[in-house]
């Protein structure tokens, strides 16, 4: 009777987690406005909000516009001026440049036709972006272009040009017979003649604007290939309701927009039957959104131009930072463990317990510090290594006093907390973070991404141990019931679209979660058992996508979008793509590093009689839920590594949580062999 309980139990958990996950889809709260009937998108490669500053004349531009940023991350390593233009072309991430090359010119339009285009078609095939460059230039009504970034925007897909003309011409513009247009306004040079440049581009403005219709400036592209990335101006003149802050469902951020949004704010409207059959309508989905704006109105230029600036540097110093702040925890790291090897005094112990601890509350800093909003500090840089280095120290220093041997819990518990709040309000710990590859590099702009989940991971399987640990003596039942409700949360946090809209996350956390119950109720698990956890796993993953594709397709998340994907036979590119970005990190020695690293944790998880360290062996036997929580901790980590994009990294980040919590503990204990069981609390890695 009780086995059929708690499978009835496990079943309704699982339908009711779906459910939760594809609940009140969070898409951007802004609705797009009507757009003219006209729009003019005008690129500049290299345009910054620096330029802005120095520009009376496109000073006065932004009181008069909707303003933003806009990543131009393409496919490949650094984005050219032709790397934007065949992004706009394509509506998806394009490769044209060739990597560790300077940027070159822009290819010549020769016979009506862009010279070298089959190149550009062969390079999407050779790097499996899969960008379907012409699909703009292919759809079936009238767009003008001007200058040569025009014509690679707007050519078809076998590069042929109409209704393009080199040089600018306002009268043409202005004509019945040009509908959208694109404007190439040239790139800025990097000294001399920069200012001059600048006044071109707010002259092209205001001849476009006379010739009506939604004037859209843009930066395109970096100034050349090793230019320090930044987010590059975006206005759009007229506003449609007051000047506020340009976004899209796309970023589901208030000012921030991303390349490929230009070309679907040129395709608004538009369905299958308006486009050629050859072009948009067989050319797969867009990677981008329509362009509206949100937010409140502003009508102060010098005040948003400081914004902007502010918002650049909290997107460029936390990967910089993050490396600084690793490395200064690692130094202190390894100067305790000597110290305490030499000495083995209680002061040396507390040192080491702290750095260890320390490390850990790391995990949460980097969260904790955008709260600080240390980007409008003075010396940003440092302002952040030192909020970060601080935080971490604060929670080391709280947890170790406080909760002495159980400091480990209550980081991590915090972490959880932390993160499933974050997640429910839509993640504004997340963006900019340390943790985020954030729009400089073109990653995650909402949601959860790989090392935010792997330290949610490790936190509420972690706590989901202890919490069984306390019911386990009272109830098996309970104490599954329990993992099934901590981690069940994490799971429709990380899972659902709005919160941490992370679909390789709830793939790699929910068969964890799922087995650490089963081994709660059960103690043991048979290879029957362990493929049907495996299955039930799945099936829920699959719902839950399954779900999400039924739903309109501009209401899609990524769950529903890789499902169309997959029933239209137009997923092994990502597929391809993905392993690619896993396989990366082996091209150096410190990913073959992490993979031993990983796989020595993972074996320590399942064969610990043959770890050289008695205190972790009396550890692994001391209590019920320990062995549990371990092995749900490798399980999720293996299948992250196999199926998401981050590979053996994503482990990696994991056991850089783990592990010294576990260490940490351990080596609290002055006698960890004479501790009786009863005194701990149930522990991870």
């Amino acid at each position: 009777m009780k086995s059929s309980r708690l499978r009835r139990l496990l079943a309704r958990s699982l339908f009711l987690t779906a459910a939760a996950v594809l609940a009140a889809t969070g898409t951007a709260n802004a609705q797009p406005a009507s757009l003219m009937a006209k729009v003019v998108v005008i690129g500049v490669s290299g345009l910054t909000w620096s330029d802005v500053k120095a520009s009376p004349e496109l000073t006065a531009l932004v009181d008069q516009s909707n303003v933003g940023s806009i990543t131009v991350k393409t496919a490949g390593p650094h984005t050219c001026p032709i790397d934007g233009w065949l992004t706009i072309s394509a509506g998806t991430r394009a490769w044209g440049s060739v990597a560790d090359l300077p940027c070159g010119d822009l290819p010549a339009v020769t016979n009506g036709k862009v010279a070298d285009w089959q190149t550009y078609i062969d390079r999407q095939a050779e790097h499996h972006t899969g960008a379907p460059i012409g699909r703009l230039g292919q759809a079936g009504y009238p767009m003008c272009g001007f200058g040569p970034g025009a014509a690679i925007a707007l050519a078809h897909t076998d590069g042929s040009v109409v209704n393009w003309q080199p040089d600018f011409d306002a009268a043409r513009l202005a004509s019945n017979d040009c509908g959208d247009a694109v404007i190439d306004a040239g790139a800025l040079p990097l000294r001399e003649g920069r200012a001059e440049a600048r006044n071109r581009v707010a002259d092209l403005v205001a001849q476009a604007r006379a010739a009506g219709g939604w004037v859209l400036l843009v930066g395109v592209s970096q100034e050349v290939a090793n230019a320090h990335q930044e987010p590059l101006v975006a206005m759009q003149l007229p506003p449609d309701n007051g000047p506020r802050w340009l976004t899209s469902d796309s970023t589901r951020r208030p000012g921030l927009i991303q390349l490929t949004d230009i070309t679907a704010t040129i395709l608004r409207g538009r369905t299958a039957a308006e486009v050629d059959p050859a072009g948009v309508a067989k050319a797969g989905p867009l990677d981008g959104n329509e362009i509206h704006s949100t937010g409140d109105v502003h009508t102060d230029a010098d005040a948003v131009i400081e914004n902007r600036l502010d918002t650049n540097q909290r997107f460029e110093q936390p990967r910089p930072m993050l490396v600084a702040v690793s490395m200064t925890i690692l130094a202190a790291e390894l100067l305790a463990i000597a110290w305490f090897w030499i000495t083995r005094s209680p002061r040396s112990r507390r040192t080491l317990v702290f750095t260890l601890l320390t490390q850990g509350g790391f995990f949460i800093a980097v969260f904790l510090s955008t709260a600080t909003v240390w980007w409008r500090w003075p010396a940003p840089a440092f302002s952040l290594y030192c909020v970060v280095l601080g935080i971490s120290v604060v929670l080391a220093g709280v947890a170790q006093v406080v909760l002495k041997r159980y400091a480990f819990l209550g980081i991590a518990l915090t972490a959880y907390v932390i993160l499933l709040v974050d997640g429910v309000l839509g993640t504004p710990l997340q963006f900019g973070s340390m943790f985020t590859d954030g729009p400089v590099i073109g990653g995650r702009f909402y949601g959860f991404g790989n090392s935010t989940f792997a330290t949610l991971a490790v936190a509420a399987l972690v706590t989901a141990g202890w919490a069984a640990q306390k019911l386990i003596d009272k109830s098996r039942v309970q104490a599954a019931l329990a993992v099934l409700a901590i981690g069940g949360a994490a799971i429709v946090v990380d899972g659902r679209p709005g919160w941490g809209t992370d679909f390789g996350g709830i793939i790699a956390l929910t068969p964890a979660v799922l087995l650490m119950a089963w081994l709660t109720w059960r103690g043991s698990i048979s290879l029957r058992a362990l493929i049907g956890v495996g299955l039930t796993g799945v099936l829920a993953v699959s719902a839950v996508a399954y779900l999400d594709y039924l739903r309109p397709p501009d209401q899609r998340s990524h769950f529903g979008t890789f499902v169309a994907r997959l029933l239209d036979g137009d997923v092994s590119d990502i597929l391809i793509r993905k392993l690619d970005m896993a396989v990366q990190v082996f091209t150096g020695p410190s990913g073959w590093a992490m993979l031993v690293a990983v796989v020595l944790c993972m074996l320590a998880t399942v064969l610990p009689e043959k770890v050289p360290s008695e205190s972790y062996r009396r550890f692994y036997t001391s209590l019920p839920m320990i062995r549990p929580t371990l092995l749900a901790l490798s399980t999720c980590g293996l299948v992250g590594m196999l199926l998401n994009d981050a590979g053996v990294a994503l482990p990696a980040i994991m056991a850089g949580f783990a592990v010294p919590l576990l260490v940490a503990h351990l080596v609290t204990a002055e006698q960890p062999a004479t501790v009786s069981p009863e005194s701990h609390l149930v522990q991870e890695s």
